[in-house]
């Protein structure tokens, strides 16, 4: 479940109870995905909508992506379909949102890094 907040977003892992804090960089790329977008769109996002270079706003949200991946957030993406060139939206190997279930907002990313905490 996601829950917005003034400062990104709160995620409950309804499997086993843990929340975790987004801060608005890392909510606007799970935003991009739940909208069905893949890693090349919310590269471009969050390209657009902060000022960081492409190559370091790929790295942040893959990187981010394996942690939602890791934690049970998204489900993993199947390895043989993943390209990095692959146009937006077209992408069968993407992680997508195991699920979602809370509201959305209008928050915007403030910085280049995506982050997400873990809570108890």
């Amino acid at each position: 479940m996601r829950a917005p907040t003034e400062y990104g977003a709160v995620l409950l892992h309804t499997g086993n109870g843990q929340y975790w804090t987004l801060n608005p960089t890392a909510d606007l790329v799970l935003r991009v995905m739940l909208a069905g977008g893949d890693t090349a769109a919310a590269v471009r996002e969050l390209c657009s909508s902060a000022e960081v270079e492409p190559e370091a706003a790929r790295r942040d949200v893959e990187g981010l992506l394996a942690q939602l991946t890791d934690v049970g957030l998204l489900e993993p993406a199947a390895p043989a379909d993943y390209s990095p060139d692959r146009e937006a939206g077209t992408a069968p190997g993407v992680a997508r949102p195991a699920r979602e279930t809370g509201g959305t907002g209008p928050e915007q990313a403030s910085g280049p890094r995506a982050r997400v905490e873990a809570g108890p």
